[in-house]
């Protein structure tokens, strides 16, 4: 027999684990998650202890994350593996913290917009990424591998044009670029 845990509400039943997909919305995007929680046998109550919580909260974490148009907790994992940094070292290198890449990458914390956009162009450009490491002087802590590493994104050119003397400024928003280059990873949507 499995040994399940006691309720903690009436103390004498035996609960399971349960997940529901449950409707959120945030910025006006709409999209079903999945929540989990503790159903009781006996009494029927349910309700989400620590661990459920905490993993409610990182998957409300994600979904925010997609819709601000952040890199989600696995491509940062991903960027971080990319250059076989540890998260102690991409701490140091980027900033954000001692702990700060931890919490990123299990989607605990949102990463600041100017933190993201970093992380993006180092992601896309190797030649970035060891300038930076140049910069911040870690050479002798994060060493070139003896083959080169590859950009793990597609490229994108980007044509310039000047406009007209007395013709609106078209700006650039990153948020709406992120959008549109978002393409895997993503959290099915409700319009």
């Amino acid at each position: 027999m499995e040994n399940k845990a006691l309720c903690a509400i009436c103390g004498e039943g035996h609960v399971t684990a349960q997940t529901r997909e449950v409707e959120t919305e945030y910025k006006g995007t709409k999209a079903l998650l999945p929540m989990h929680y503790q159903l009781c046998d006996t009494c029927t109550s349910d309700y989400a202890g620590m661990a459920e919580s905490k993993l409610n909260k990182r998957i409300v974490m994600a979904f925010r994350k997609q819709v601000d148009g952040l890199l989600t907790g696995a491509e940062i994992t991903a960027l971080r593996k990319q250059y076989q940094l540890t998260q102690a070292q991409a701490a140091k290198l980027f900033g954000g913290g001692p702990v700060a890449f931890s919490k990123y990458e299990n989607d605990d914390v949102a990463q600041s917009e100017a933190m993201d956009t970093l992380l993006r162009l180092v992601r896309r450009s190797p030649a970035a990424f060891w300038a930076l490491v140049e910069e911040k002087g870690l050479q002798t802590e994060i060493a070139k591998p003896q083959s080169p590493l590859r950009s793990m994104s597609k490229v994108v050119s980007i044509t310039a044009v000047r406009a007209e003397v007395g013709s609106p400024d078209p700006s650039y928003n990153p948020r709406e670029f992120r959008r549109r280059s978002f393409s895997h990873g993503a959290v099915p949507c409700l319009q």
